[in-house]
């Protein structure tokens, strides 16, 4: 499904109806649409990472494409530089780490740098582990959200949650609220959930209906994402995994209902090679004492 995604390869050449621009879904079963459909609509991505630092090649190899990466987990601190993370062609990632003193946890989320983006830190709450971005998408401003809410937490996390949704939802600035994240609280078995309350107090649509997290043992959907307004959403759904694991979170992948950008141009330096002085670079190399 990847290479389909990535390479827009046909699995079934020959003459085909294009895409019914009214339709507000598209079934990923059909990987010839869906794959015309992501290669011309802004995508995003959200998974659990987990430790970002040792997967970021990795993540530049399977998600290049993708227009906003929402990383969960994110297991950063004050001696990873936002430099030592940067993603090629990407805004400078947007970060909120867990501090020093704590391991674990965090949001880190890249967004390509054809698309305009800017932090709300406003509606971001001490000791809640989000960030909130303001894009501006086609004419249309998106508030985009990516929350970790850890195992167990305190109560207040969830009241520090519902202000800061409260916050976004009351911008009459903004056009649409996207909300992602992993909020550890399992919607398959969801009679004491936390999260279904707000989807009825905001008026929110929680799109994700398969599990997103495996054990040896079981499988819980944890990863969800929640939008205002279901006509902004093409598609949202579940991935496959980054890594094949024992225990593993999957990747939710959704397309917005705006068209994809293009590219703007950018500086690059070139080493010329073929016009370097290399006998004033050998004296140079032999007149230093390497002592």
């Amino acid at each position: 499904m990847l290479l389909i995604i990535i390479a827009g390869l046909e699995t079934n050449p020959g003459p085909n109806d294009d895409l019914n621009s009214s339709s507000s879904t598209v079934n990923i079963a059909d990987l010839s649409n869906f794959s015309k459909l992501f290669s011309k609509s802004v995508s995003f991505l959200h998974l659990n990472i987990q430790s970002i630092v040792p997967k970021l090649d990795l993540i530049e190899a399977e998600y290049d494409d993708v227009h906003i990466l929402a990383f969960t987990e994110s297991w950063l601190n004050n001696k990873n530089t936002d430099e030592s993370i940067k993603l090629l062609n990407d805004h400078s990632p947007f970060r909120r780490d867990r501090g020093p003193q704590k391991k674990g946890g965090g949001v880190v989320v890249f967004v390509k740098n054809n698309l305009v983006a800017h932090r709300r830190q406003e509606i971001e709450m001490d000791n809640l582990e989000s960030v909130w971005l303001e894009l501006k998408l086609h004419g249309k401003k998106v508030l985009f959200g990516t929350f970790y809410i850890p195992p167990n937490c305190e109560q207040d996390i969830w009241v520090k949650l519902e202000n800061s949704l409260d916050m976004a939802l009351n911008d009459n600035h903004v056009d649409y609220i996207m909300i992602t994240g992993d909020f550890n609280d399992n919607q398959i078995n969801c009679a004491n959930s936390k999260i279904r309350p707000f989807l009825t107090q905001f008026s929110l649509n929680q799109w994700i209906d398969e599990p997103t997290h495996f054990t040896e043992q079981s499988s819980s959907l944890l990863d969800l994402f929640m939008t205002n307004n279901v006509n902004a959403v093409t598609y949202c759904g579940v991935g496959p995994p980054l890594l094949e694991q024992l225990r593993y979170h999957c990747p939710i992948i959704g397309l917005l209902n705006f068209p994809k950008s293009c590219h703007k141009s950018f500086k690059r330096k070139i080493w010329l090679y073929d016009r370097g002085d290399y006998t004033k670079y050998k004296n140079i190399l032999s007149g230093n004492n390497w002592n």
